[in-house]
């Protein structure tokens, strides 16, 4: 038995491009607090590989490095240069952001800005990552005089958010919130030990849970399961990643992270005269689309206002068939979608109300039922062109039980309908 579905003025058929994913590269700017216990690097890299995602990493953190030294160090600006990287992640010396807003603003933001640019200037796909790192153990003494908030561990916590939060806005990067993960293990579970003797620098379990959340931010997915170092216990590993996750994940709008998907789509509306076809683009969340169109012709899009994209109109050479291809853009990732398009002349607008009916005679599946066309002339045309079937509709109904099974255009005067057999 033959079974049929009808769409209106175009046929086509999905192909997906499954796209080869590339190891995700990161690059670490910092100092000792990013190379401590094998480098939050390393550790990073463990747990990206043990959850089944690749990345590669390079780091260069010289010990007390402020943002100001690696906008003119040799080896910052040469491993940035090195690649287009997907993520660089940036960290202040550990006190400089705490200090005073105003001074935070002369002496730290500026070299956030030229880092940024030197990042974007060699790549617009790159996202900076700013390490937001914790207070000292009990707060910042050698600072406390000239500035209260610092004279406590939860003063210049704030100050260290606030000013990691901003930078990010400024910049157009992200938080990776390792110091509020920090923060809510030190309340949560003050057993843990995160600091080294001298109050400042991480133990084993402080830099783990920095990987955590670097994970956490970067791949938007949980660390829970995760693979950690020898000299992380289990148990404490196991709360570490949760915290991670619970903290990146219950703020995205604070840490500006996008976890929302994008999609690639489309449909062909109608068609008008001199075979100029409005497609409308159904793509969801992307920045930017990049339209080719079967002709050697092709076309950028990009959302309105509403972030819509909305219907696009193409000139096509002639009738025929047309692979239609759409690719959709969000931060540099491309989602691609394909169909073939057997473009046809027709007067029909999309405001056309037709009084046409055509329906399947499920009693009889050798025959179309086609309302109000009686005595009109048809033509039923197959993907590559062929007239396969050419008549006078008799009865309102055509008969193709001579016609093979597949996908045609039934041509009715100057309306298409696609007909699938």
């Amino acid at each position: 038995m033959k079974k049929y579905l009808l769409f209106v003025f175009l046929f086509w058929s999905i192909i997906l491009f499954a796209q080869e994913k590339s190891p995700t590269s990161i690059l670490f700017l910092g100092n000792s607090y990013t190379y401590y216990n094998n480098g939050v690097d390393q550790v990073l890299k463990q747990i990206a590989q043990s959850k089944g995602d690749e990345i590669e990493v390079l780091s260069n953190s010289p010990g007390g490095y402020w943002l100001e030294h690696h906008c003119s160090n040799a080896t910052s600006l040469s491993y940035i240069q090195s690649r287009d990287w997907d993520y660089v992640v940036i960290q202040e010396q550990s006190q400089k952001p705490a200090f005073p807003p105003a001074q935070v603003e002369a002496e730290t933001y500026p070299y956030a800005e030229i880092l940024c640019d030197s990042i974007k200037n060699n790549s617009l796909c790159t996202t900076p990552v700013f390490f937001m790192t914790w207070g000292r153990e009990n707060g910042d003494a050698s600072n406390c005089a000239s500035y209260p908030p610092l004279c406590t561990y939860e003063g210049m916590q704030w100050r260290l958010r606030q000013s990691y939060v901003e930078m990010a806005e400024l910049n157009e990067g992200i938080v990776s919130p390792v110091g509020m993960v920090w923060k809510w293990i030190r309340e949560n579970y003050p057993e843990i030990d995160l600091y080294q003797s001298d109050e400042s620098h991480p133990t084993h379990n402080g830099t783990y849970l920095a990987a955590c959340t670097f994970y956490a931010s970067m791949f938007h997915k949980s660390p829970v399961g995760a693979d950690f170092p020898d000299e992380v216990d289990a148990t404490t590993a196991a709360i570490l990643q949760t915290a991670a996750w619970n903290v990146v994940i219950d703020s995205l709008d604070i840490w500006q992270i996008d976890t929302t998907t994008h999609s690639a789509d489309f449909e062909m509306l109608y068609l008008v005269k001199n075979v100029e076809a409005n497609i409308n683009n159904l793509s969801i969340n992307a920045d930017s689309c990049y339209w080719e169109f079967g002709d050697e012709t092709s076309e950028w899009q990009y959302p309105d206002d509403n972030q819509q994209f909305g219907i696009i109109s193409h000139n096509f050479p002639a009738e025929g068939l047309y692979e239609i291809c759409l690719t959709a853009y969000k931060n540099c990732e491309p989602k691609k979608i394909c169909r073939d398009e057997f473009v046809v002349v027709s007067g029909i607008s999309q405001n056309n109300n037709s009084k046409n009916e055509i329906r399947i005679n499920t009693a009889s599946p050798d025959f179309i039922s086609i309302s109000n066309c009686n005595g009109k002339a048809f033509s039923l045309v197959s993907i590559d062109g062929k007239i396969v079937l050419k008549s006078v509709i008799d009865n309102n109904i055509i008969d193709i039980s001579t016609i093979k099974s597949g996908i045609y255009i039934l041509i009715i005067g100057n309306k298409s309908f696609k007909i699938v057999i």
